[in-house]
């Protein structure tokens, strides 16, 4: 059953979703909150199944209940005129998740991003002798996109650098070098952002592409 209606289903909410060329209008917004309360739906059903029902059929009830609790207190958030305890309790709730995702956020990026940028880009060799060339490649392109990498991320730190300038020689010597280096981060910064936003629509390009196809074999055949 569902293999016959889903097609019918996929090509109905495609061409919803491009009604949107001729403008906004009922059918784009439908297909929406429909694609919306699908993600939202899945979601819900995953930590259901994934998160709260093994840990309740688990006998380990004890460690859900803190997490029962913020999430009832999450409920007094809904209506934004009740007065100021029931404010302040979902309001508690709320700091929390918001800590925890403050938290996990910066963590992810000192530890997953930052710390492990620093040490590989400490340990790369410049020196030429350590590059000899391959079948694949010359050593010299090696060296290159080591070189790169090295100039990228001592200049995107230098670019996030924000201090008052020292008197002196030594601080117009200095604010001469923080120049430098936070204009070659600066170069980076923008070729990355570059990058991303080109690999972002050459991503969706190719999801139109096939929507496209799928319309077109759909209808055509």
């Amino acid at each position: 059953m569902l293999e016959t209606i889903g097609p019918f289903l996929a090509a109905a909410l495609t061409v919803m979703v491009f009604s949107y060329v001729f403008g906004d209008n009922v059918l784009f917004r439908l297909a929406s909150h429909i694609f919306v309360g699908v993600a939202v739906g899945y979601a819900l059903l995953v930590v259901w199944y994934e998160v709260f029902w093994p840990t309740l059929t688990s006998g380990n009830v004890v460690r859900v209940l803190p997490a029962l609790f913020l999430c009832f207190l999450l409920i007094f958030k809904l209506r934004p005129t009740q007065g100021g305890a029931a404010r302040l309790l979902g309001s508690i709730a709320l700091a929390f998740v918001l800590g925890v995702g403050v938290a996990l956020a910066l963590g992810g990026a000192l530890f997953g991003t930052l710390l492990p940028q620093v040490f590989k880009t400490a340990n790369i060799s410049l020196n030429w002798s350590h590059y000899p060339d391959t079948e694949n490649e010359p050593g010299l392109v090696n060296w290159l996109n080591n070189f790169i990498i090295v100039l990228g991320t001592i200049g995107t730190f230098f670019y996030f650098t924000f201090a008052v300038r020292a008197r002196g020689l030594l601080g117009g010597l200095r604010e001469v070098l923080v120049r430098f280096w936070a204009g070659m981060g600066r170069l980076m910064i923008i070729f990355t952002l570059g990058a991303l936003f080109a690999n972002a629509v050459s991503s969706r390009v190719a999801v139109l592409v096939s929507r496209l196809q799928f319309l077109a074999g759909f209808f055509g055949g």
